[in-house]
Order: C-alpha cells, then sequence, then structure tokens
C-alpha cells in the first residue's frame, strides 16, 4: 500500500489515471520518481553476514565500500527490453512475484529477461528503504538552497534531524533502514518511499529537472497528467 505520511495529504482517487500532481501537499508543484539502483559486489568480495535472514544480500557497510551502482537503464539495455517504462513494469513484476500486482504489472515474461543478465554479483533493490548509494546525491538535492538539516520521520511517526555537514555513517544507515520521509529544514525538498516499491517519490516546491540537475539520480518526470502508476502514460526521464 502506498502511503504520503500523515502531515501531508494522502493520494486520492485512481492511481492509473489521475494526476500524481494534483495530490501533492499544497506549495508543491513538481515531482519525479527515483528509481533504485542494483547494486553490483566485486568478483573476489566475500560477505562477513547478510543484511536480511531469509535470503543472503550484503550489509550497507559493505555496499558503501565496494558496492557500485548499475542503473535501470543499463539492465533494461542488457536485457533488451523496449523502454524504461517496460523496464519498470519488468522490476515491479520480479520483485511481487506476480501475486498482489496490478494487472499492468502481471509480466512474469518481463521479470524473467531481467533476472537472466543479472551476474552472480549483481543485487536487487530492496524495497521500503532508501538505497545507501544514493544519499550522497540526495544530501546534494537537499543543500542546494543552503540547507544545513535534514529532517526526517518514519512510519510509525519518530521524528528528528540530522546535521547534513556531519552526517555521520551510523545517521546514514539509520535514515537508509525502514519507510521514511527526508526534508530539508525549509521543506523545499522532499524525498519519500512506499511500501513494496524500489522507488522514491521526490517533489518540491520549485523545478524538479532544475533540482536533479548534477546529480546521478535516474527516474523520471511526472507532468501536469502523470498519475502514480505511469508506465503506460507519456513521460519523460530526469536526464533527457
Amino acid at each position: 500500500m502506498k502511503f504520503f505520511y500523515p502531515f501531508f495529504a494522502p493520494l486520492i482517487g485512481d492511481e492509473e489515471k489521475d494526476s500524481l500532481l494534483a495530490t501533492l501537499p499544497k506549495g508543491y508543484t513538481s515531482a519525479a520518481k527515483i528509481f533504485y539502483p542494483f547494486v553490483k559486489m566485486p568478483k573476489d568480495w566475500k560477505p562477513r553476514k547478510s543484511a536480511i535472514p531469509h535470503r543472503y544480500y550484503p550489509v550497507k557497510e559493505d555496499i558503501l565500500k565496494f558496492g557500485t551502482i548499475l542503473t535501470w537503464e543499463e539492465i533494461r539495455r542488457k536485457s533488451g527490453l523496449k523502454s524504461i517504462a517496460e523496464m519498470s513494469i519488468a522490476v515491479t513484476a520480479a520483485i511481487t512475484g506476480g501475486e498482489i500486482c496490478r494487472d499492468v504489472y502481471c509480466r512474469p515474461e518481463l521479470a524473467n529477461a531481467i533476472d537472466q543478465v543479472l551476474g552472480e554479483h549483481v543485487y536487487f533493490p530492496l524495497e521500503d528503504e532508501l538505497p545507501i548509494l544514493l544519499m550522497d546525491d540526495i544530501l546534494k538535492v537537499l543543500r542546494s538552497k543552503g540547507a544545513e538539516t535534514l529532517q526526517y520521520v518514519n512510519l510509525y511517526g519518530e521524528e528528528g534531524s540530522f546535521s547534513i555537514k556531519n552526517f555521520r555513517l551510523d545517521e546514514m544507515i539509520k535514515l537508509c533502514s525502514e519507510p521514511i520521509l527526508l526534508t530539508d529544514e525549509r521543506e523545499e525538498f522532499v524525498f519519500t518511499c512506499y511500501f513494496d516499491e524500489v522507488s522514491a517519490l521526490f517533489f518540491t516546491k520549485g523545478n524538479c529537472a532544475d533540482a536533479l540537475k548534477g546529480t546521478q539520480l535516474e527516474g523520471i518526470l511526472f507532468d501536469e497528467e502523470t498519475p502514480l502508476i505511469w508506465e503506460k502514460h507519456d513521460y519523460q526521464n530526469i536526464h533527457s
């Protein structure tokens, strides 16, 4: 189930048809979907422990030290999928297993296409948390208008703040371990992640394309008509 946090307006209407921008909190005018990258670990890397209990996944400290980003576009090209929209459908089909997904995402053949090109040391992005390899770019956006403080609230209503200048590893790991919303002290920019998804919603009071320039963040921009479930609609890549 997708959500905004309580102090923002909830999504209403049809997520496959109705404009996402119309559901944003008052004062916010622009939004983008940020894709969580795949993670590639070195061939000679040996794991010490797993980040999750039911299957092996590298811990965040190892990802930061040894991991590199593989973009959705890189995987799309290797798999032969036709568009980034088709790639998004494939990723969602893979993480849901086709069990509770909408019709648009019930495409096991697309999920199989990307599974066939993933190497032994390549890992799917994790759901329900911001990727630690994106945090440098997220901080870059948050401080781009002079912000000094990162504010957060998690699913359980726990709120807090950290200094952007003196941001520590343990603080970064905390913010990348659960569904969470991040913003600056002026609430100019907002990054929020949803349940059961490997992408974040980014929205701002200004222009998303301008705010994301100079970052490596991958995703799509919402126009006036684009719904949250965007893959069957017109879209624009962030860095197109």
